[in-house]
């Protein structure tokens, strides 16, 4: 049977649907550059939560905190911003800001503290514990992140303390610790006895050895007293109530004056003590025990005389580098130290002798009390209002 037609009629066919499938591959690829170019939906990856850190270099509980910070960020669950307020000062008046407007209470205004959305968690227990609770709860920065990062000038550190800290507020507490009766009192002691052995210049040389230990002891206490303070985290609870510190000591001078000794108590050195620190310096015979009396002799001295000096730490301990801090420091300890140069030099060059100067301290120790307790007063207004 002859087929040929049949074939003949097939192969139209099959040619035409051959044409069609190769212009629908010509259209198709013609096409892809277009589809390649067309947008396409990505779902938006939803904000990592984010939190700001305020921690102190060498605080010991911060230090606790850091890590599950650490392993937070490096996870991919937060953005930590980490704020150091101990060397920062820019970042310590942020905190201080936060801290108002968050309505943190005092007692738990201190770092280590995280601040999350709207809520905060202070102490390394609660951020421990919560940290993560409170990011799953929150997206994104708090408000005030927004705001372009703060950087304090290399050396802005010192002049902003100095600006905020005038020279009058250091120079007034020092004044009123110098003009204290205990470390007068001390001074006279000491010399009475060596120029009881007959030796002018042997005490002279004692009274400025005594001076010059009692000024290193001194310094290197308040620095000492200033790095534990801001190691124990509580620098800003410190700056927060140092104010009614000295309020309450200028109160107890001005009761000394008023009612001397009244209440069972004086600022001075412990009645108690006084025969065993005479019998001490008694014993200094020369110009080297005179200066390792010193060292020793600021252990009896502190309870009537730290008190203008802890004021004056206080106000250092938030905003102050420890190289800002030096300064301060060393010129309070040259104010501390110089009715002590005073009385050597007017003994030694025999304006006055040393009862002569003891009776002076006696007749005038509620004057004394008087004028140390009014600039206490002054000074823990001032903090209070905001002028220091």
């Amino acid at each position: 049977m002859d087929r040929s037609p049949r074939a003949t009629l097939a192969a139209p066919h099959g040619d035409t649907l051959s044409s069609r499938a190769s212009w629908l591959i010509i259209l198709i690829l013609a096409s892809a550059p277009l589809l390649s170019t067309a947008p396409v939906a990505h779902a938006e990856p939803s904000p990592v939560p984010c939190a700001y850190f305020f921690y102190g270099q060498g605080c010991p509980h911060c230090a606790n905190v850091e890590p599950k910070l650490h392993d937070l960020v490096s996870t991919g669950q937060a953005d930590i911003h980490w704020m150091e307020v101990y060397q920062n000062r820019t970042n310590a008046l942020l905190l201080n800001t936060l801290l108002e407007t968050y309505q943190v209470p005092a007692s738990a205004r201190g770092v280590p503290i995280v601040f999350v959305g709207d809520s905060y968690l202070s102490g390394d227990r609660a951020i421990l514990s919560g940290i993560e609770s409170a990011l799953a709860s929150t997206a994104g920065c708090p408000a005030f992140a927004a705001d372009p990062p703060m950087q304090a000038p290399q050396n802005a550190q010192t002049t902003l303390t100095l600006s905020r800290m005038s020279l009058a507020t250091v120079i007034g507490a020092a004044i009123v610790d110098s003009i204290n009766p205990c470390a007068i009192a001390v001074l006279l002691i000491l010399l009475g006895a060596l120029l009881a052995a007959g030796d002018r210049r042997k005490a002279t040389q004692a009274g400025i050895a005594f001076t010059l230990s009692i000024y290193i002891a001194y310094f290197l206490f308040g620095l000492s007293l200033l790095s534990a303070i801001r190691i124990s985290g509580l620098a800003l609870w410190f700056h927060q109530t140092i104010g009614i510190l000295a309020i309450i000591i200028g109160l107890a001078n001005i009761k000394d004056y008023v009612w001397y000794g009244g209440g069972g108590f004086v600022i001075e050195i412990p009645r108690r003590w006084r025969p065993l620190l005479k019998k001490m310096l008694g014993s200094v015979t020369s110009p080297l025990g005179a200066f390792a009396m010193g060292f020793l002799v600021c252990l009896f001295e502190l309870p009537c005389t730290g008190g203008p000096y802890i004021f004056i730490l206080g106000l250092l301990a938030q905003d102050a580098t420890r190289a800002a801090a030096i300064p301060i420091l060393l010129l309070y300890n040259v104010f501390f130290v110089l009715p002590l140069v005073l009385i050597t030099a007017l003994i030694h060059l025999g304006y006055t002798n040393v009862e002569q100067a003891s009776e002076w301290k006696e007749r005038n120790i509620r004057i004394l009390h008087l004028v140390g307790g009014l600039i206490m007063l002054a000074l823990g207004i001032i903090v209070l209002t905001g002028l220091a």
